[in-house]
């Protein structure tokens, strides 16, 4: 896999984690509010974390062609 496909790969799933975000208020009736809040809370913290790692690949990927 290339640097271009692992950040494509990343970016489609951060999009798919937030059209997550973005239904999930429509399930609070059958969730309940702290399933929601827990799984908003968790579903963000993923996002960082792709984000993070999207900045390493990006600074990893900068440094090597330097």
């Amino acid at each position: 896999m290339t640097l271009e496909e692992g950040l494509e790969l990343i970016e489609n799933y951060k999009k798919g984690l937030k059209k997550f975000l973005d239904l999930l208020p429509e399930q609070s009736v059958q969730l309940g509010p702290e399933m929601i809040n827990t799984l908003s809370m968790n579903s963000k913290n993923e996002i960082k974390n792709l984000e993070s790692i999207e900045k390493a690949l990006k600074r990893q990927s900068k440094n090597k062609s330097e």
